[in-house]
């Protein structure tokens, strides 16, 4: 397999890295049950997985199904499993842990795992996420309003056009009408000085 056809196949399953992500945290909860310990702080301490471990488990599971079988799925099952990590509803690795923040006198706290997976995710989907909230958070246009816009876009545009051809002769002006090859605005910018010249004629 050459460079070049890794890079497509990592392009293509991209997707699955915020999934791997939090499968490698589940596969070392799984190692550090298998041991019966884990280490903190220089300091070992016995340890056995959780409902909340099994649950982690199950997600991750169900998310590599959706990915196989059922793709446009996929997207759904992930943002749900990052989300209730963020919440501590399920463990992916060994230890639970929380990072707080506070914001004046509000108090945010995650699980750093499930963050991480999420800020990934977001990565590699910022395109499509700031679009998506763009179109659904922004204030959107009456159909009115829209109209009003692209009318003023139009003739901004047609008027762009008139002055480029302001220097073409009446013939290179028909032209441009009778074959049609141009853009809208371009045409009506045609059609707009064949009318101001022939009334000045």
């Amino acid at each position: 397999m050459g460079i070049q056809q890794i890079g497509t196949t990592f392009r293509q399953q991209r997707q699955l890295l915020p999934l791997l992500m939090l499968t490698a945290y589940c596969i070392s909860a799984i190692v550090s049950a298998v041991r019966g310990s884990v280490v903190l702080a220089g300091n070992t301490y016995y340890f056995e997985l959780t409902t909340k471990h099994y649950i982690a488990f199950g997600a991750i599971g169900l998310n590599f199904l959706t990915y196989f079988l059922f793709r446009p799925f996929y997207k759904y099952t992930l943002g749900l499993t990052i989300t209730i990590g963020l919440f501590n509803l399920m463990t992916f690795p060994a230890l639970e842990t929380t990072q707080s923040f506070a914001f004046s006198k509000l108090k945010v706290s995650f699980q750093p795992s499930a963050f991480l997976a999420g800020l990934l995710a977001y990565i590699i989907n910022f395109k499509r996420v700031n679009e998506f909230v763009i179109d659904n958070l922004t204030n959107k246009p009456t159909p009115e309003e829209q109209g009003k816009i692209e009318i003023a876009r139009f003739q901004e545009s047609v008027g762009k056009f008139k002055e480029k051809y302001g220097s073409y002769s009446i013939e290179m002006l028909r032209e441009i009408v009778i074959e049609k090859k141009f853009v809208p605005e371009a045409l009506e910018a045609a059609k707009q000085l064949l009318r101001e010249r022939q009334s000045n004629d």
